[in-house]
C-alpha cells in the first residue's frame, strides 16, 4: 500500500493517480494492463499515424465527441475496407465474419 496519502474506507488511496500506482503494484493489476497494450494503445496509434489526427479542430465538448465520432466512423470503415480487399472473391464469409463482429448475439 502506498504511505502518505488519504485513503478510503476499504484501504485504497483516495487520488485516481495513487490507485492506479497501488494496482500497478500487484501481479493482477500488471496483467490486466498489460492487456491495455495489445487492445487499446494500437487504435490510438493507427488513427493518429493512418489518419493523421493529432488534435480537435472543434472547440466545445459536444463538437470535439462528434469529431471523435467521425474518425473512429473512419477508422473502422478503413479496417472493413481492408478485410474487403484481402477476402477478395470470399465475401460471403466475410459477411458473416463482419455480421459477428459487430452484431453480438
Amino acid at each position: 500500500m502506498i504511505e502518505d496519502a488519504e485513503t478510503r474506507p476499504n484501504g485504497e488511496p483516495a487520488d485516481a493517480a495513487r490507485r492506479m500506482e497501488a494496482k500497478l503494484q500487484t501481479e493482477e493489476g500488471k496483467k490486466i494492463y498489460h492487456q491495455r497494450k495489445k487492445i487499446v494503445e494500437p487504435v490510438f496509434g493507427q488513427v493518429k499515424f493512418n489518419l493523421g489526427f493529432r488534435r480537435f479542430r472543434l472547440a466545445g465538448s459536444s463538437k470535439a465527441g462528434g469529431e471523435w465520432t467521425l474518425v473512429c466512423l473512419v477508422h473502422s470503415i478503413k479496417k472493413i475496407y481492408a478485410k474487403i480487399m484481402a477476402k477478395g472473391d470470399e465475401l460471403d464469409s466475410l459477411t458473416r465474419e463482419l455480421a459477428s463482429a459487430y452484431n453480438p448475439a
